[in-house]
């Protein structure tokens, strides 16, 4: 048996650097070396256990066999030539077939995270690696209502007014209101209580400790026609402390549509005392321009050339905030007014609690009324605990993905065919630009901090996403040469992005592992409008100065020449063709 192993254990090595190899063939300024690569990847597996190492053993000996299985050789992986095996992983990505991009997707991801989330790659680029590190603070009277699932020894039951199940942009804020109502409140939240010491600006650490299952190679993704990452917070503060702090009202148009459905409270003169009540309290203010950094210069020079005059400086979420760069990490500075430093400590100041590291099962029931949950964590032991918390009534603030699947799960939609469906999603996209000779001071500036909002009538809306270099560098396109120079180019590119208004909708169910299984299609009418927003965004680029671009998509995404421009804008674009993420 152990003979057997140590046979696929050094196949799967070989499977490895063979993969690593064809993703970084041809590119003499790599940092690291796929020997290298390899030992990295080898090293966090060591830290999983001997299962996740078996298991990974035993999906690269078939990957080994998958240009066979996708009839695009007659050879294996690791017996094929370095050449080959990189014009192989290049044709997967830019193949017509959904399937077989994913597959490139899933073959070259993994190593373009381990390179660029690399220290020798950041030094090498002269991109900074962690933030300064701050000491622990004296922590705060209300930490004491606060209870991680690890200091728990056995099982526990608990009474309360209200519990209230996930501490993002919902939660925290129904727990906040009803705890300085005097109702007792109990909080339950699956992720744990992080601290601004414990924000490196490390991206590949703060992905797996805050993201909903590691980061990028794990998070959920949308299932149709196109596959779209939906980036989630698990911690406490939710996904407002893994976003990127901007901050809309309601639109008015918006509002009136839903007082014609019949929802009269949402007029926008009823809304406006609580939009301003909620900014006055997360403290929304203006981006210092000081801190958009040379972005936003780019895209007003773009702008004006073009004659487009509604642009500026968006409205975040912050106090003092510096442009660390690294929102979407957890902020270094505390700037960034999350619900973990917002809602949460008056609501714990009212003497609500806090439940961290419990995954909530069940919704308990007497006849027609929630009366409480049950949760299990990891407690002292490492052995499991449930902490049950009996209510008078449940308050479910999962976000729109994961609270769908808790009360399917918990089979209380019966005769509702509605929960779960009419997902939208605000489907994104970027535009890379390079601009030669120009410094962009990606790593210091503030990552989303302009708009353009001059095609917001059409459901367009243009703002920025540079995102740390790790996230922003995986997910390039492209192996080889042409992956490793776009890297080089880093100092000198610009990042913008745009956001619609989906007319399409989706649907979510419980799926495996406790993700939601996410099915949405882009329909025709949507796609189109992506395609535009890319291209008013090329445009606003090319008048800037831009030399180069890279489309948001999988095949013939980069744009040198004003005929390669022409090309793409009279291209017909199809929802498989887009590389797309969504908030």
């Amino acid at each position: 048996m152990e003979t057997s192993q140590t046979v696929q254990r050094l196949k799967a090595r070989k499977t490895a650097l063979a993969l690593a190899d064809g993703v970084f063939h041809g590119s003499p300024d790599r940092a690291i070396s796929a020997e290298e690569m390899v030992r990295k990847i080898e090293i966090d597996l060591a830290k999983a256990g001997p299962a996740a190492e078996m298991g990974v053993s035993t999906l690269l000996s078939l990957i080994n066999f998958s240009p066979l299985m996708t009839f695009n050789s007659f050879k294996t992986l690791y017996r094929m030539s370095p050449e080959e095996r990189s014009a192989y992983l290049g044709g997967l990505l830019n193949s017509r077939l959904f399937v077989k991009r994913m597959l490139g997707l899933g073959l070259t991801m993994p190593f373009k995270v381990v390179y660029t989330s690399s220290p020798e790659v950041h030094a090498h680029l002269g991109v900074p690696y962690a933030k300064e590190k701050v000491l622990p603070e004296a922590e705060p009277r209300w930490m004491k209502q606060v209870f991680p699932a690890e200091d728990f020894s056995g099982d526990e039951t608990i009474e309360a007014d209200v519990v209230v199940v996930g501490t993002g942009a919902g939660g925290a804020v129904v727990a906040k209101e009803l705890a300085e109502k005097g109702f007792a409140v109990a909080m339950v939240e699956e992720g744990a209580f992080h601290k601004r010491h414990e924000f490196s600006g490390v991206s590949l650490e703060m992905m797996i400790k805050l993201w909903r299952v590691g980061g990028l190679t794990g998070m959920p993704v949308s299932l149709g026609n196109c596959a779209i990452p939906i980036p989630l917070g698990k911690t406490v503060g939710g996904t407002t402390l893994i976003n990127s702090c901007t901050c809309f009202r309601a639109p008015d148009e918006v509002l009136n549509a839903w007082v014609k459905d019949g929802l009269s409270d949402f007029a926008p003169e009823k809304m406006a005392p609580y939009f301003q009540r909620v900014e006055q309290h997360i403290h929304v203010e203006t981006c210092d321009l000081k801190y958009v950094g040379p972005i936003g210069e780019v895209i007003a020079e773009g702008c004006e050339k073009l004659g487009y005059k509604n642009h500026g400086p968006l409205h975040h979420n912050t106090i003092d905030c510096d442009g660390q760069g690294v929102c979407v990490l957890g902020c270094p500075n505390d700037a960034k007014q999350s619900t973990n430093i917002s809602y949460i400590p008056k609501a714990l100041s009212s003497a609500a609690q806090l439940f961290t590291g419990f995954k909530v099962e069940e919704i308990m029931t007497e006849g027609r009324r929630a009366t409480g949950v049950k949760a299990h964590g990891i407690g002292r032991d490492g052995r499991s605990v449930q902490l049950t918390c009996k209510a008078r009534a449940v308050v479910v603030a999962c976000g729109s993905l994961l609270t769908p699947t808790v009360l399917q799960k918990n089979k209380l939609v019966r005769g509702n065919k509605w929960v779960g469906k009419n997902l939208t999603i605000h489907p994104a996209a970027y535009v890379i630009a390079v601009m030669p000779g120009r410094d962009m001071k990606n790593p210091y500036t503030i990552p989303q901090g302009y708009q353009v909002s001059e095609f917001e009538k059409e459901g367009i809306m243009f703002e920025g996403a540079t995102a740390p270099f790790t996230v922003l560098g995986a997910a390039f396109t492209g192996v080889g040469k042409q992956y490793t120079d776009m890297l080089g180019s880093y100092q000198n590119l610009a990042v913008f992005g745009a956001m619609i208004k989906d007319t399409s909708t989706g649907s979510v169910r419980p799926g495996p592992g406790g993700m939601p299984f996410i099915f949405y299609n882009l329909n025709k009418n949507d796609t189109a409008k992506l395609a535009r927003a890319t291209m008013i965004l090329a445009d606003i680029f090319k008048a800037a100065g831009a030399t180069e671009m890279v489309l948001p998509t999988f095949n013939c995404p980069v744009i040198k020449t004003e005929d390669d421009l022409a090309k793409a804008k009279k291209r017909k674009w199809v929802a498989r063709d887009l590389v797309l993420t969504a908030y």
